[in-house]
């Protein structure tokens, strides 16, 4: 073979080393960028196996990335009060045929969801009977925050009105606050809409939803002209009210266990002279309960002028007690 041949072949063997035939020489230029790729690919695998081996570099893909999922937004519908009422129609039905109340209304209010249920005709209003101990215990308990009148000077009254239900203890502290005065002022204040003066305590003329609003400002949490140092107070007195009367919207209506409940209730035969229907009892009921773990649950009062006897109406409104307990006291 002579020098040309040799030459040529050697220089095709050279020229396919690198993927391709060529019949001459790479230029300088075209040497040394090859040259370059080949030395920065190896420098660049080096610095990868570097930081691999320095754990600055996953061996996991993207899609297997461990990193923490961006978090979807969890839209929580809101409550339906009306679905889940505590009274819904099937329960109506059963106890209006059971105890055929005539005139009256009821307000349950569920602090925990926040919603409002009514039955009867909530445009009527009726004598407060004993329940007006509340209202007179508000404007005493202001005027002892206020620093008008010495606690000490009043306690004792409070007590046996309230815990009692003692009729010559309200007659002195509703002279205390200023009578029918008194009682417009708070209506007003305390937003009473359908509160007005009846001449005495027992007579003032209201209907469970103001009722309702009123224990929520006084011994529930709502803000209100009365403060917490007062609330406290009137708390505990209706925390204690005798067993016999804590019927209704009390512990004796049929609240669970170890719940504690702040009831005020009122009743009365009316007579001749009386506001009508005469010959029927006024039997009212107003509690606010919280749990075992002293936390609010719900208010409940009912108001009627209507009932045959005592005893049909309390134990209309201890079965109403007894049916949130079943619902709203479940949960």
């Amino acid at each position: 073979m002579d020098r040309a041949s040799a030459s040529g072949a050697e220089g095709r063997r050279f020229d396919s080393f690198r993927g391709h035939v060529s019949e001459q020489s790479p230029s300088r230029s075209t040497f040394l960028v090859r040259r370059t790729l080949v030395f920065g690919s190896l420098a660049l695998g080096l610095i990868f196996a570097l930081k691999f081996a320095s754990g600055l570099v996953s061996t996991q893909s993207i899609e297997g990335s461990s990193a923490a999922p961006v978090p979807v937004p969890v839209v929580t519908p809101a409550y339906d009060c009306e679905v889940n009422s505590p009274l819904p129609q099937s329960f109506f039905d059963t106890w209006s045929t059971e105890f055929e109340p005539t005139s009256f209304n009821v307000t349950v209010m569920d602090l925990v969801e926040g919603c409002t249920y009514t039955l009867g005709d909530s445009a009527l209003t009726f004598p407060t009977a004993s329940t007006g101990k509340v209202i007179v215990a508000t404007g005493v308990l202001e005027m002892v925050a206020a620093g008008t009148l010495d606690y000490a000077s009043v306690d004792s009254d409070l007590e046996l009105m309230i815990t009692q239900s003692d009729n010559s203890a309200a007659d002195r502290l509703f002279k205390k606050i200023g009578k029918n005065d008194a009682v417009i002022s708070i209506a007003s204040r305390y937003g009473l809409l359908s509160t007005t003066t009846g001449g005495a305590w027992g007579t003032i003329m209201t209907n469970s939803n103001d009722q309702a609003l009123l224990l929520n400002q006084v011994v529930g949490t709502t803000e209100s002209p009365l403060p917490e140092a007062q609330r406290i107070i009137l708390r505990d007195l209706m925390s204690r009210v005798n067993t016999e009367q804590a019927w209704g919207a009390g512990s004796s209506g049929g609240t669970p266990d170890l719940w504690t409940a702040a009831v005020k209730n009122g009743w009365y035969l009316s007579v001749a002279g009386d506001r009508p229907p005469v010959g029927l009892w006024r039997v009212n009921t107003m509690g606010y309960v919280w749990d075992q773990e002293k936390s609010p649950r719900w208010i409940f009062s009912g108001y009627s002028n209507a009932w045959i006897t005592q005893e049909r109406g309390i134990s209309a409104w201890n079965e109403i007690t007894k049916q949130l307990s079943k619902t709203l006291g479940v949960r």
